[in-house]
């Protein structure tokens, strides 16, 4: 019996250990960035919007932090993402609209969170770039309003 406790403690202890051993391995690391070591890219070929990533790969997903620049005077037009996404105004005026509802101006500091799939437009308003700190739970993506049909012609 004694054997066998001992046995029993000896596996907790390794596998204390080799799970101690895991984690240091693993570890995190502190990541810090000034805004002079911020690498401004562009979010696609065709956008004149820019992100600088912060975690992840907007890309690949499945989860991702970036700040997005709107030049001044940009206006996204309807459109929508699959993923919700959560977002902070840093810098400029932003104009969010939720489909059918009314424009809302958000001044730095303001949030939005945006549902995956509802359409709503964007707009940097003024002469200042907006800069958007967004988070998303998923891949990037931009899925542009459907045009509405013309009508039928007599």
């Amino acid at each position: 019996m004694r054997m066998t406790t001992l046995g029993v403690g000896l596996a907790l202890v390794a596998t204390a250990a080799l799970g101690f051993a895991a984690g240091t391995a693993t570890k995190k690391v502190g990541v810090m960035m000034a805004p002079a070591d911020e690498k401004w890219e562009p979010l696609t070929k065709e956008s004149p919007l820019q992100k600088v990533a912060l975690w992840g790969d907007r890309d690949k997903g499945p989860d991702y932090g970036m700040l997005l620049k709107l030049p001044a005077g940009t206006h996204a037009g309807m459109h929508a993402h699959t993923a919700d996404y959560y977002a902070v105004n840093v810098q400029g005026t932003w104009v969010h609209t939720f489909e059918g509802g009314q424009p809302k101006e958000i001044a730095p500091g303001g949030y939005v969170f945006q549902p995956g799939t509802q359409m709503h437009d964007d707009e940097c308003k003024g002469t200042q770039d907006c800069i958007l700190f967004v988070h998303q739970h998923g891949k990037g993506d931009f899925i542009p309003a459907k045009p509405a049909a013309e009508p039928a012609k007599k």
